[in-house]
């Protein structure tokens, strides 16, 4: 760990300390700098407190958590005895410094941003993490304030388009390892595919995981809501915190083409639907194969599943004597699914991003 400016700051900004804390991970680095640099206790002490703290409110869940008891524990741990510290949970021994650093940390907690408590102050600036990015490296920004859309192309041949009124961030290079992109406002991404290297999107709380694929995000700074809609490949998108406290991805959910996720920044959820007008992600076969005359349905439900990426729950036993003729029509889903409908005096919803058909059967 760099010895420059280490404060309880730069602690809760790493994720390595974070991770020895909480889950005891890289615990001979840890363990190594606490013994070579006893002069850094009192320090270590008041940050892994303040993160243990911010861990047990943050798993209540924010309905559960009060920003005054939180605090109230959160001084009572920084005041309270402790001993040498030793991980990942540090003993009691009496520190005469405790009760300064606790209106320091009080300030410091605040500049950060780092209160979960309340969604108001939950929220995820591109500011912070343009500022948190370039910690590591240099960025370069596009700004598209006109009418138009802007076009981009990233580094690795990826293209983005811009939308107006938005901010587009990154690396003149991108990592060997990964592909990070920052943004606020509307953008569409077609991603060039390297399994080497995931391409990530980070917007407002949200972070958007990809290998190659095409897709668009809506995510402006004083927005309620961010959606991501997958065009084609597959995508997984999750919430970020500014304390992590385990794989966030663990959390996240998958997309698949016609499908999108909307997070609220409200009540910090994840909802995945399908898009509202559900496309082919591949074109529906040759014009004398569109028509379907005198076919079961399971067969014409198999097509559209094919030809949409999206997946048609229905009972097999009821529908499977349902003999219909029908034109699919190279357009939206639902228009597709209305004459099916009529046809076999049936409905369908849309249940966790799938389609379920319900029909008392056919005669």
């Amino acid at each position: 760990m760099k010895d420059n400016g280490f404060d309880v700051e730069s602690l809760l900004n790493d994720d390595s300390f974070i991770n020895w804390v909480l889950n005891n991970k890289d615990s001979f680095v840890w363990e190594e700098f606490v013994r070579t640099n006893p002069d850094r206790e009192e320090i270590i002490a008041k940050a892994s407190h303040i993160i243990r703290e911010l861990h047990e409110a943050e798993k209540s869940g924010p309905t559960a958590a009060d920003e005054g008891k939180v605090w109230s524990r959160i001084t009572h741990t920084l005041e309270a005895e402790h001993t040498e510290v030793t991980p990942p949970r540090p003993s009691p021994r009496r520190s005469l410094g405790f009760k300064l650093a606790t209106a320091a940390a009080f300030s410091m907690l605040i500049g950060l941003g780092i209160w979960r408590f309340y969604p108001s102050q939950n929220r995820i600036t591109y500011g912070e993490l343009i500022t948190h990015a370039e910690k590591a490296t240099a960025l370069q920004e596009h700004v598209n304030s006109g009418a138009e859309p802007m076009k981009i192309e990233l580094p690795d041949g990826s293209v983005v388009t811009l939308g107006r009124n938005s901010k587009l961030s990154y690396a003149k290079t991108f990592h060997q390892q990964k592909r990070e992109v920052f943004m606020t406002g509307e953008a569409f991404f077609d991603v060039t595919k390297d399994s080497s290297r995931p391409f990530y999107v980070y917007a407002n709380e949200t972070v958007t995981r990809v290998l190659g694929t095409s897709f668009g995000i809506t995510a402006f700074e004083n927005g309620k809501k961010v959606t991501v809609n997958v065009k084609s490949g597959r995508v997984s998108v999750y919430r970020q915190s500014r304390i992590q406290t385990a794989d966030p991805e663990t959390n996240g959910m998958v997309l698949l083409p016609n499908q999108k996720v909307t997070f609220d920044r409200e009540n910090e959820s994840l909802v995945k639907n399908l898009v509202e007008t559900p496309v082919p992600i591949k074109s529906i076969p040759a014009q004398s194969k569109e028509r379907f005359d005198e076919v079961p349905l399971p067969v014409i439900l198999a097509q559209l599943e094919e030809s949409y990426g999206i997946k048609i729950i229905y009972d097999q036993e009821q529908v499977s004597k349902c003999i219909i003729s029908i034109v699919l029509h190279n357009g939206s889903l639902y228009d597709n699914l209305d004459v099916i409908s009529k046809t076999i005096g049936g409905s369908y919803k849309e249940v966790d991003a799938q389609i379920v058909i319900e029909s008392n059967g056919c005669i």
